[in-house]
């Protein structure tokens, strides 16, 4: 064995390495041996589905917004004492070619947009919105002026203080941007993306001097009204406080959108983007003309749902005020938001469909039965042609499905009273266009559908359904069909076919569904899925076909997610429900639209066990932080007192975790735990020269020592415990507590590894003298000294495993740690002191940072009295109170609890050490 004045292992033999190794580790090894099997198959699959997760969705098929002009910034200023506060932060005006210049002299006449950006955004992300518009003001008498917040790319989503600072900043960025109409406008459009959507809110509802009527609409892209991430109290309070104040927005009239990007969002989940008290709620998946799933950049960018935005925005606008001001009246706001996010029945424009129409008396009438293909065949007309389907005969729902139909007004019932060629025609009808939509097409036709309810149309002697045609939609290849049904033989279920006996034993048959020739629509309820569902199409008489399916989320009308399925792909294909999960009291179904000529057969299934835990991990990921930290606490209670209960234990945290529906965390943190802990043994053997040495240089730069002299230092302040503290506490005024939680972690995996440079002997000795040992006992010799052996092996054993575990709680204690620290560095060049730190947490770090420093916290197991059976319970009772948050209405909020909980373990831990 050789080690260097130093006390680094650097010279040390990779087989004296891994007999270390093995000594080290053998503890792990014995709690994890029996159970190896099951905690590798469970480890695997969440592997998988965290795989599956990250990796299986629809390949972005938006196209790119370019501009057609190079777009400039323009600079506007706030107030001195502002610009000063807040010198990381600026607002922009956005601007292309020869409107730059009308920017540069602060000329605005426009209707004033403020786009906010999200976590570590910049700026410039506003410009395929505000080129989209600038582009279609040409054709107006009326446009937008977009405004814009730089933020330095700061991290908003991981800490509450710059939360509150950009909330401040925006704040004070309306303020100036109305100040610059001089009267004329008194409320901005706000677009925030990521986290600037909870900024946008945050900037009217709790900042002084403000109110909500100072914003019209608030339309937010991807942003996470339920996050994942609460590592600080301020982050949390923040939270609690916007949503106390949040009926203000209803009380002032501003409508709210939430736009979610569906599957291939992994940052901010659907169900993270969904936000309760919105005006509207909908997934990129569903908004007619994009139907396509957008990832959290991308959600900015994507042409086809930019291009509804800005519609819908245009729309909005109140052209007979002088100047056009978005709309105050909220009913026709919220007509034009949900007609372009939610329900769009015809062209780009909203129409507004008369209530009754009189129908042309030259025109052609032709009564189609109950199920009907009807088609132009290619022969033009010069006159108006109307279908008309009779009502209430053996059926109760009426299913019309249009392609290639032009007219915007097309759709009506109407009472036929008068005869004309022994036909029974309508004079005059009442629309129902406005209850069509559009319906994606695999030909990429235009295709306008609706499902009627006769029961819901409250019109008296309604006898017909009219659509009609002009001679423009006759000229091209037209196709009417109509389908018209009784709805409770057109609802199938899964109620019961998955208890079948046949699909519990492996065969698919009663899952299979046939439909029946000359349907188009199919309503399929999935009330035992929550989570997954794999879907397969076959036609039975059709070469070529092709269905379409929407997954339908009965919580949220704007969750829908559409697949077409063709006869060259035609699945199997898994949809995941993306705001359902987890929620059995709501049912998810499928709404399934069909070739009338065609016989299918569709085959659902549950999805895969991978598919189930991907789901599981996109939503329920952020518990393994509460539970590994639970566990933890668990394990130390148990070596806190000699001889603890261990077996009810064990079985009272599984009862717990079954009761809070845990289980499958609990079991991935424990695989954690023990993973990190094999993780931190190689470390300490493997990399400890190299952490000596990195210490080492950073020492040598930080006070101008040569390496030799820091290494001395280093080896000193080990020895010394008092001068580490005091070095460690004094980085706190004069950069943050954070810091020097983080360097304590680092300095404590130091003492790891001089400590086991100190038992190094004695475990290096071990396995010669048990080689000896074993020989002496062949030869029934000495059985004294093989007793010592074992006792010394085990006093060795017990240490390192309880400095492990002790490390290991610092460590994951140190998590919330690491948003401050970023903070810190990355605004360093403007302040060495982070002020806004979570005072709770600035308490939580100075505790943990002194007792790992100073070598206070020791865990004995030979205790046996009443302090240490106390102690152990608290532990015990403080771990499953923690486990327990997991199963709150929002556990990531308990996120930040963690530190302050375990500073005061360790100084309980600490005390019940010191004294005698």
């Amino acid at each position: 064995m050789k080690v260097d004045e130093s006390g680094s292992n650097r010279n040390l033999s990779w087989f004296e390495r891994g007999q270390v190794l093995k000594m080290i580790s053998f503890k792990w090894i014995i709690i994890y041996g029996s159970l190896a099997p099951f905690f590798i198959m469970i480890t695997l699959l969440y592997v998988l589905g965290v795989a599956r997760y990250v990796t299986d969705f629809e390949e972005n098929t938006c196209e790119m917004t370019y501009m057609f002009e190079y777009p400039q910034y323009v600079k506007i200023s706030l107030k001195n004492d502002i610009e000063a506060k807040y010198p990381r932060f600026g607002l922009y005006a956005y601007g292309e070619g020869i409107l730059t210049e009308k920017l540069r002299r602060m000329h605005f006449s426009g209707i004033p947009v403020l786009f906010i950006p999200g976590n570590a955004g910049s700026h410039e992300q506003v410009r395929s919105i505000a080129s989209v518009s600038l582009r279609k003001s040409r054709t107006a008498s009326f446009h937008f002026d977009f405004f814009t917040v730089s933020f330095s790319k700061d991290y908003s989503a991981l800490y509450g203080g710059v939360l509150m600072e950009q909330t401040e900043y925006v704040s004070h960025c309306i303020k100036t941007i109305l100040a610059l109409y001089k009267g004329k406008i008194d409320n901005v459009v706000l677009i925030g993306h990521s986290m600037g959507g909870i900024v946008a809110k945050g900037a009217l509802l709790l900042m002084p001097n403000m109110n909500a009527s100072l914003a019209n609409m608030i339309i937010n892209l991807a942003t996470p009204h339920t996050p994942f991430l609460v590592f600080d109290s301020t982050f949390a309070n923040y939270y609690y406080e916007l949503e106390r104040h949040l009926h203000k927005l209803k009380d002032a009239g501003v409508k709210v959108v939430s736009i979610g990007g569906g599957p291939r969002d992994i940052l901010v989940p659907s169900i993270a983007a969904f936000d309760r008290t919105a005006d509207i709620n909908v997934l990129s998946t569903s908004v007619p003309c994009v139907w396509k799933s957008t990832d959290h950049l991308s959600i900015l960018w994507c042409k086809q749902l930019v291009f509804v935005i800005v519609r819908s925005l245009f729309d909005s606008v109140n052209q007979l005020e002088k100047p056009p001001k978005i709309t105050s009246n909220p009913d026709l706001k919220m007509k034009s938001l949900s007609y372009h996010f939610l329900k769009h029945t015809s062209g780009k424009k909203m129409y507004h469909y008369p209530d009754k129409i009189r129908f042309e008396t030259d025109a052609e009438w032709v009564s189609v039965p109950q199920q009907y293909v009807w088609n132009n065949n290619g022969i033009k007309r010069s006159s108006v042609i109307y279908l008309a389907v009779e009502l209430f005969h053996k059926s109760d729902f009426l299913t019309i499905d249009a392609i290639n139909l032009q007219s915007k007004d097309w759709l009506f019932v109407c009472s036929a009273l008068k005869k004309q060629e022994q036909k029974r025609i309508c004079e005059w009808g009442w629309s129902l266009t406005n209850k069509t939509r559009i319906l994606p097409d695999p030909l990429y036709r235009s295709r306008r559908i609706v499902d009627l309810n006769l029961k819901e149309i409250k019109y008296p002697h309604i006898t017909h359904a009219i659509v009609k045609l002009t001679p423009d939609d006759l000229e091209k290849q037209l196709t009417v069909n109509f389908d018209s049904y009784f709805y409770n033989n057109r609802m199938e279920s899964t109620r019961n076919r998955f208890l079948h006996p046949k699909y519990l034993f492996g065969f698919r048959g009663p899952n299979l569904i046939e439909t029946v020739k000359g349907s188009i629509r199919y309503y399929i309820t999935l009330p035992n899925i929550i989570d997954a569902i794999t879907i397969e199409f076959k036609s039975l008489n059709c070469i070529k076909h092709h269905a379409i399916v929407e997954l339908i989320e009965s919580s949220n009308i704007g969750s829908t997610q559409v697949e077409i399925f063709t006869n060259t792909d035609d699945g199997p294909k898994t949809m995941k429900m993306q705001t359902l999960y987890g929620r059995s009291n709501d049912t998810a179904s499928l709404r399934v639209t069909l070739e009338p000529e065609c016989i299918y057969m569709i085959n659902i299934q549950p999805g895969g066990i991978i598919d189930k835990i991907s789901c599981r991990v996109r939503d329920r990921w952020p518990l393994l932080y509460t539970a590994i930290i639970s566990l933890l606490l668990l394990i130390i209670s148990l070596r806190i007192h000699y001889n603890s209960d261990v077996l009810p234990t064990i079985i009272i945290t599984i009862i717990l975790s079954f009761v809070f529906n845990v289980t499958y965390e609990t079991c991935i943190a424990l695989c954690i735990i023990g993973i990190s802990a094999v993780g931190v043994c190689f470390s300490v053997i493997f990399l400890g020269s190299v952490a000596h040495g990195i210490a080492v240089r950073f020492l040598a730069r930080a006070i101008a020592f040569s390496v030799t002299w820091s290494d001395w230092l280093l080896s000193g302040l080990n020895q010394l415990p008092y001068i580490t503290t005091f070095f460690v506490q004094s980085l706190i005024p004069i950069t943050c507590a954070a810091l020097s939680m983080l360097i304590s972690v680092f300095l404590h995996f130091l003492k790891l590894t001089r400590m086991y440079e100190d038992y190094l002997e004695d475990i290096l000795l071990a396995p010669l003298q048990h080689f000896n040992l074993f020989k002496r006992w062949k030869n029934a010799k000495n059985e004294e000294e093989n007793d010592q052996l074992n006792t010394s092996q085990k006093n060795i054993g017990q240490e390192i495993y309880n400095r492990l575990l002790l490390f290991l709680l610092y460590s994951f204690a140190a998590i919330p740690a690491i948003p401050s620290v970023l903070v810190w560095a990355k605004n360093f060049s403007y302040d060495m002191r982070l002020s806004t730190e979570d005072p709770v947490h600035v308490v939580s770090w100075i505790i943990l940072a002194g007792c790992s420093t100073l070598g206070i916290v020791q865990i004995s197991p030979k205790h046996k009295g009443y302090r240490s059976l106390i102690l152990s319970n608290i532990l015990r009772f403080t771990s499953w109170v923690i486990l327990s948050m997991t199963a709150a209405p929002r556990p990531s909020f308990y996120q930040w609890c963690m530190p302050p909980i375990i500073a005061t373990v360790v100084t309980l831990i600490a005390l019940n050490s010191m004294i005698p």
